[in-house]
């Protein structure tokens, strides 16, 4: 058959489902085969009409031969050709119009002979009996009704092609414009990207009857991922990433068609002949790709299908903008609460803990450390460490200009690496105690001073940390720095009060802390109608023991004099050092007898402990005298109650010193005592 018809706005596709829909060839499996597809390309429509028996193909190297055979006599002879395979099947290969545009035959198969007395060649009885079992729920006709279908359908085809097939082809090109129609109006609905890779994927199966669809997605930092496989068996094919970024980049957003050679060094491990691919793409931004594999699509198809590529990149970019403004709010919001909890924090380490564990929240990182830089050494040293050793973080120091965190320390840049191996910008072996090679170094400055750096590592999901994670943190960082400063100066600033209030030799509160302090108590205990006591201490013949045994000796002998004091103290109680070797108790919500237990306590303290050289003391030991008056009881003024407590330390003195002594009233009518009015001495 010769005749050429206009095949210009058809799919030959449609004609297998014409001849299908047709009685005559019914019982055949069809399938189309074009010379120009060469010997490989004869085995998957020759595959594709064979009939299997228990779930296998019977086509065997003899068989595919002999189809090569019939299909070449065919398109020699311009006449359909008749064929039995060795497995008692019949065949035929039917050539078509002479036209580039559509296959070069017509392929049936799958029918199994009918046998009859006047058949070419007889098998034997055990032969026919073995084929009857094995093929007897299959479809069988004659070689004579074999021929006549086959002659009949080339008959036919004019007609088919002419006119029905036409319309055939209008009809579908109808069908699927409306359909197309649908699916970009509900695909600019699609809530989610999920929900629009399944409406286009249903539609490219449903509408355009394509067995194999691959859909690759680009994801930043990310390997591609792929989100539609239909037909194609999920992880037997891996991404060649490189070579997907070359193809977007030459395909300049228009489809393109792969051979199976170049298929294969793009997606080692799949198998097919052949691909067109339809970028996703919008502008000059490229989500991915869609594959159509080992169909040779019609210009009709390609039109609709790049309409469908098209509007699904620009929706999937959308939901992606979406996202990323949704996910910019909730950081946004999230990062505020951050601040705000870092501001709360009350010491340095709390803030430096809180922001460690919020950066590594932030960007999903496991590992990582807080560097703070020392002025005087000028060397980095690890404040907070996640993921790594405690003791190893603290004999950690890096200097300025050394290793990364040095370098970033020195430049001022934020370093974001991939690959620790291949940057050219560090080069290094990654080490072990690291799952990936990817890392953030930012450094943390107020304005152009160092503060310190701030390092991240391991991503949760082992992937590479992107511009969005380091651009996240760092904006995180400039805010936190500014607390890591403040907290510096509050620090230094609570030092120097401390200084203030504290006596350097014994670390006790100091005279002038301890006026403030009365004051405050005095006020607390009138509106709570509560009461306090006061105790004045006085260590015995310390003077002579400076003497004797030198002031070192003395020096050391009031700091511990003093840490014993601390100890026999309640929680609730201070202890002051009042001015060389006397000191001063106060014992809130405490009555006067209550403080008599305290004042006994502390003094058997003393004296139960060993002091060098106090056996030359005139008791032999070093000992303590306490004087102990209470509010209101005793005085309403702080004034008047350090002199009540005062004269009664002054009694203990007189009757021997080594013991405590209550305020009484009659002890302001005896000798007023000088030793704790005085200035310090």
């Amino acid at each position: 058959m010769s005749q050429n018809v206009n095949t210009s706005l058809i799919d030959l596709r449609d004609l297998l489902d014409l001849l299908r829909r047709h009685p005559l060839p019914t019982p055949f499996k069809l399938a189309l085969y074009s010379e120009r597809q060469g010997k490989a390309g004869l085995i998957e429509p020759v595959l594709s009409v064979c009939r299997s028996v228990a779930g296998q193909k019977l086509c065997t190297q003899e068989c595919l031969q002999q189809w090569e055979d019939l299909v070449s006599l065919a398109m020699l002879s311009d006449r359909p050709q008749i064929r039995i395979c060795p497995q008692g099947f019949i065949g035929f290969v039917l050539p078509l119009p002479g036209d580039e545009r559509i296959p070069d035959c017509l392929i049936g198969g799958g029918i199994r002979e009918r046998l009859t007395a006047n058949a070419d060649s007889t098998p034997t009885g055990q032969e026919i009996t073995s084929r009857r079992e094995e093929q007897s729920f299959l479809p069988a006709v004659t070689r004579e009704e074999a021929r006549q279908i086959a002659d009949e359908v080339s008959r036919l085809l004019p007609q088919l092609l002419d006119q029905k097939l036409h319309d055939l082809s209008l009809e579908r090109i109808t069908e699927r414009l409306a359909a197309t129609r649908e699916i970009v109006r509900e695909l600019g609905q699609s809530a989610s990207a999920g929900a629009a890779i399944t409406l286009v994927s249903e539609a490219l199966v449903v509408l355009f009857d394509l067995p194999r669809v691959l859909l690759l997605l680009r994801q930043t930092g990310r390997r591609p991922t792929i989100h539609s496989s239909l037909g194609i068996e999920p992880g037997s094919f891996e991404v060649a990433e490189g070579r997907l970024a070359e193809l977007l980049e030459q395909a300049e957003g228009l489809p393109f068609s792969l051979s199976g050679d170049d298929l294969k060094s793009f997606l080692p491990g799949l198998q097919g002949r052949s691909a067109r691919l339809f970028p996703l793409q919008e502008g000059d931004r490229n989500v991915g790709l869609l594959m159509i594999l080992d169909v040779d699509l019609h210009l009709r198809d390609q039109a609709l299908i790049e309409l469908l590529a098209g509007r699904l990149a620009t929706r999937l970019l959308r939901l992606r903008q979406d996202e990323e403004l949704h996910q910019e709010r909730h950081f946004s919001t999230r990062m505020v609460g951050m601040i705000s909890t870092l501001a709360l924090a009350e010491s340095r380490e709390e803030l430096f803990n809180g922001l460690m564990e919020m950066s590594a929240e932030l960007t999903d990182a496991t590992s990582g450390s807080l560097m703070l830089f020392d002025e005087h050494s000028q060397n980095l040293h690890i404040a907070v460490a996640k993921g790594m050793s405690p003791p190893l973080a603290r004999t950690m120091a890096v200097p300025i200009g050394e290793g990364i965190a040095g370098r970033v320390a020195r430049n001022g840049f934020p370093l974001l690496v991939n690959d620790i191996e291949r940057d050219s910008r560090v080069a290094t072996p990654n080490r072990p105690r690291f799952r990936t090679k990817s890392f953030i170094s930012i450094p943390l400055k107020n304005h152009d001073r160092l503060v310190g750096v701030l390092n991240l590592a391991d991503k949760r999901d082992d992937t590479s940390f992107t511009e969005a994670d380091l651009n996240l943190v760092h904006s995180f960082t400039n805010q936190a720095v500014l607390m890591i400063d403040r907290a510096a100066v509050l620090e230094r600033a609570g030092q120097l009060e401390k200084l203030s209030i504290t006596d350097p030799l014994t670390g006790l509160y100091n005279r002038r802390f301890l006026e403030n302090r009365l004051e405050e108590e005095r006020s607390r205990s009138q509106r709570q109608v509560q009461s306090f006591s006061l105790i004045l201490a006085d260590l015995d013949n310390f003077k002579l023991y400076n003497d004797i045994c030198g002031l070192l000796a003395g020096d050391k002998a009031l700091r511990k004099a003093a840490m014993l004091m601390r100890r026999a103290a309640r929680e609730m109680d201070l202890v002051v050092r009042y001015g060389g070797e006397e000191f001063c108790l106060i014992l809130p919500n405490t009555g006067k007898k209550e403080s008599l237990f305290v004042a006994e306590r502390l003094r058997r303290s003393i004296e139960g402990d060993i002091f060098p050289g106090e056996t030359n003391l005139p008791l032999g030991r070093l000992t303590i005298s306490l004087g102990v008056a209470a509010y209101p009881e005793d005085a309403d003024a702080i004034h008047d109650l350090i002199h009540a407590a005062d004269l009664a330390l002054y009694r203990a003195k007189g009757l021997g010193r080594n013991r405590t002594v209550l305020y009484d009233p009659s002890l302001a009518r005896g000798q007023h005592p000088t030793t704790l009015l005085r200035e310090e001495h």
